[in-house]
């Protein structure tokens, strides 16, 4: 595992790029480029965002943090087995891992699945009735990739 100032970071490969779907994310006004990716856990479609606008190179493999626009529920999982899915026909990814970080006013969380991270606030869905080291199942919508310019 790979980290960045504390972050942990996933390693993916862009295996295509849609140069007409961008989108202009965050207050600061970088451009996310619509990609389909693959890791090992999942292949699936987000928004790339290239380290200092950089062009986008396919099969490259990119060091990347991860964020989303909207967290669509998290529940408790029966479910013992880290995965990750990404369901293209409503753009939103499944995802089951565990809680591995709780802020120490209970206001934020990090659910990690291997070596992915996802960081979900009281702001996006109450969290408050998560516990350490809880199972957890994640819907999310509007996965974002950061790429941290290590490669």
């Amino acid at each position: 595992m790979k980290y960045l100032n504390g972050v942990k970071i996933i390693d993916i490969q862009i295996i295509n790029l849609d140069p007409s779907n961008t989108k202009i994310l965050k207050s600061n006004g970088v451009v996310g480029y619509w990609v389909n990716y693959r890791h090992s856990l999942v292949e699936g479609c987000c928004y790339f965002i290239p380290y200092g606008g950089q062009t986008v190179e396919l099969f490259k493999n990119y060091s990347v943090e991860t964020d989303q626009v909207e967290v669509i529920n998290v529940t408790h999982s029966n479910v013992l087995k880290y995965s990750m899915n990404y369901h293209a026909e409503l753009d939103a990814y499944e995802v089951i891992g565990i809680v591995s970080i709780i802020s120490d006013d209970g206001e934020f969380i990090i659910v990690s699945v291997y070596d992915v991270n996802f960081g979900i606030s009281n702001e996006d869905y109450d969290v408050s009735n998560i516990k350490m080291n809880d199972w957890v199942k994640i819907e999310i919508k509007g996965l974002t990739l950061w790429d941290e310019g290590i490669f």
